[in-house]
């Protein structure tokens, strides 16, 4: 917040906020900076001096130079934030940033953001460049020298592929989540919340975990489960590394005891010296704390095609079979040059397909062929460039879950279960896994605890799969049982006490609750040190959380977003005039987007029932602190609609409240003596009862799911018609 740049700069700015969950603009979180722009500076980027158009152009090459200053600055900016986007591995796809409260000399740009302080690095670059311009001067040096800052931020908190995946799922199935640290994330609400690391469910063992790491302990433990495995050595020198080749075959593999994603790892291996080179790119990947376990294995190669099956939940739900990278030769380009020409593939981004490197095992296959990178291969041969289809060395994946035989699937699920692993990707050599592994053999290579699975996603041949959705599924049913029941108090007055009140029946009723207001926060009625700035999401960290009831005013949500992607209950009280203007807005876009079920309105609240015209009235509930149930409210329960209203007991036992509907009562209450004299508390005690009845009804805490609630019209109108006396 506050000024960023200096006033005395062309475009100055004046602050920046996130706009957290759902808001006014977006159901994603957004930043928003506001700018104000110097009388002086011309108003098209077209008008501006040729040369500082010659850098901007340069610099930001997607943007039309014929748009308004303010929306050329939207425009690069949100360019520069995706391009951190790109490095920091986001699959997002973003909508365009949008200009909004332009007024004389002032504006505001906002846009949706996967990491809100990436992206106001990114704005402040942009700004400071286009004021650069404006002032006709060359912004080239600076930005380019900022962005490039960014840049290597950008890639401190690049997420792995799996991650990234997961994350771009999670968006899409509206299951909230959070970064707990890199590549760690925590998914859902409360009691509801689980754990992802990498691919790594919450729910597996470090057991597992670690056998899976260790390729010597996951060797033994296939053997001792009856699957055939490589014969294995492990070594701690060079000598021991040769002598073990020579006893185990023609060619071995030598690679780490712990690693992953292929480093270290040469395949193919015939000859004391290249086996004393591998064994030395092994060792100097080894886990030094634990170097006296573990060391260095020289593995018997096996011929055949490699396949990758992922289990996830212990099933098997994809199967690729992985191919070499290869090229065709045109006569005319060296081999050099092919490879070249292969990386440029739009889809050997790191991301679908890796890029082929150059290296001693690709060095070392060729020359196995005669073949070097200054070699010209003659048009229409084709070169393998490696002697293992390794995706993270450029191999090619094609899905061929469709052609798995039933024994084999039944192998790869066994061997997920001999390991604890309910997600795990398993590597086989076969000659085909169409065919049983009982008929041709099966030789199984390692099992891996944290499978990528962001290639099943664009194989080169084969069905598209995406397991980021088949994982979260087996986390959540259906994404709403990712949430806690919460609870949304909306309004400029009242509305801690109504917070309250719905607190403190949910827990007489033995719910956990969190509460925040402008009071404070607190779980279970205990204060907690959240900050200065306590948001929602925080509260929700608590693991046996059972309910969030959430106080704010209009213009809390308008400024900083809700926070929250899902509310259950919405309560309405009356808000202040100044607010009467955003509330058609703020229901529109933010509250009716979010409610999944109710929402309480005081019946003489006219500017908010104005503003949920457009609900249907079986999700609106009216509020009465009358003792009469007047046309209004009658008019409101034959559409369907449920009313909340006083009513003096026949018998002497004082006032009570009614929950009903056209057809009956659905609740009722004696009002505590205290409340009678003070309207704003009988309103609060009359939404806990409400909210308390809907929980019970809809099971928001004995079912998984929180259901929706029942917005049926009572079959017989001319009954519901004649039942309502009894409210006279």
């Amino acid at each position: 917040m506050g000024t960023v740049l200096e006033r005395s700069s062309p475009i100055a700015v004046v602050w920046f906020r996130t706009l957290l969950g759902t808001n006014v603009y977006s159901v994603n979180t957004v930043v928003k900076l506001a700018l104000e722009m110097s009388p002086s500076v011309k108003a098209r980027v077209s008008d501006l001096a040729p040369e500082a158009r010659s850098a901007l152009s340069r610099l930001f090459p997607v943007c039309t130079q014929d748009a308004s200053v303010p929306q050329y600055i939207a425009d690069a900016i949100q360019f520069a934030d995706r391009e951190l986007c790109r490095e920091m591995n986001f699959y997002s796809s973003p909508t365009a940033a949008v200009v909004s409260d332009a007024a004389q000399g002032s504006f505001s740009v906002v846009w949706e953001s996967d990491d809100p302080q990436m992206s106001r690095a990114a704005a402040l670059a942009v700004v400071d460049a286009i004021g650069e311009a404006a002032r006709g001067g060359d912004p080239t040096e600076n930005y380019t020298r900022a962005q490039n800052a960014n840049l290597e931020r950008a890639k401190k908190r690049r997420l792995s592929n799996s991650t990234a995946v997961l994350v771009a799922a999670a968006k899409r199935r509206r299951i909230p989540f959070e970064f707990v640290a890199r590549n760690h994330l925590r998914l859902g609400h409360g009691k509801h919340q689980k754990q992802l690391f990498w691919a790594i469910s919450g729910s597996t063992s470090f057991a597992s975990a670690k056998t899976a790491l260790d390729k010597r302990l996951s060797n033994r433990l296939l053997a001792q489960a009856g699957m055939t495995v490589p014969r294995q050595i492990t070594v701690r020198t060079k000598a021991e590394a040769v002598s073990a080749a020579k006893q185990l075959g023609k060619s071995v593999v030598v690679k780490p005891a712990q690693a992953n994603q292929g480093r270290g790892v040469s395949v193919k291996l015939r000859g004391r010296h290249a086996v004393e080179e591998a064994f030395e790119r092994a060792y100097a990947l080894r886990n030094r704390k634990h170097s006296e376990n573990n060391g260095v294995l020289v593995e018997q190669y096996v011929m055949g095609s490699e396949y990758r099956a992922t289990i996830v939940d212990y099933r098997l739900v994809a199967a690729i079979i992985c191919r070499p990278p290869e090229v065709m030769g045109d006569g005319e380009k060296t081999l050099r040059d092919l490879i070249e020409e292969l990386n440029r593939e739009p889809d050997r981004d790191g991301r679908q397909l890796c890029r082929v490197e150059i290296d001693d095992e690709l060095l070392r296959h060729i020359r196995q062929h005669r073949l070097s990178l200054e070699s010209v291969p003659v048009a229409g041969k084709h070169v393998i460039l490696r002697p293992t289809g390794h995706l993270a060395r450029g191999g090619v994946p094609v899905d061929v879950t469709g052609e798995v035989h039933p024994e084999n699937q039944q192998l790869c699920e066994r061997i997920a279960k001999a390991f604890g692993l309910s997600i795990a990707g398993i590597d086989l050599i076969m000659p085909d896994i169409a065919i049983s592994h009982k008929e041709v053999g099966c030789c199984v290579l390692e099992v891996n605890a944290r499978p990528g699975i962001e290639f099943h996603l664009s194989p080169r041949g084969g069905a598209s799969r995406d397991v980021s959705e088949l994982i979260l599924a087996t986390l959540y049913k259906a994404p709403e049982l990712s949430a806690v029941a919460t609870l949304l108090v909306v309004g400029d007055r009242h509305t801690s006490m109504v917070a309250k009140a719905i607190n403190r029946r949910l827990q007489a009723d033995g719910r956990r609750t969190g509460l925040l207001s402008k009071r404070g926060a607190y779980i279970d009625s205990v204060p907690q040190e959240l900050g200065q700035r306590p948001t929602p999401p925080m509260l929700t960290r608590d693991p046996s959380l059972e309910a969030l009831i959430y106080a704010a005013s209009p213009e809390r949500i308008w400024i900083k977003g809700l926070g929250l992607g899902v509310c259950h209950v919405v309560s309405v009280t009356p808000p202040s005039a100044e607010n009467s203007e955003i509330l058609d807005d703020l229901f529109c876009k933010v509250l009716q987007r979010v409610s999944r079920g109710y929402f309480i309105v005081d019946r003489e609240d006219i500017v908010s029932r104005r503003a949920l015209s457009a609900l249907s009235p079986p999700k609106l509930i009216l509020v009465s602190t009358g003792t009469d149930l007047d046309p209004d409210l009658r008019r409101h329960l034959l559409s369907g609609g449920l009313a909340l209203f006083m009513r003096w007991s026949s018998d002497g036992s004082g006032a009570k409240m009614v929950l009903a509907s056209a057809s009956e009562e659905l609740a009722t209450e004696s009002i505590p003596s205290g409340s009678l004299s003070r309207p704003p508390l009988i309103r609060a005690e009359m939404d806990a009862m409400a909210i308390s009845y809907l929980a019970k009804k809809d099971d928001w805490f004995e079912s998984e799911a929180v259901a929706l609630p029942s917005s049926r019209i009572p079959p017989d109108i001319n009954e519901a018609v004649a039942r309502t006396e009894l409210f006279d």
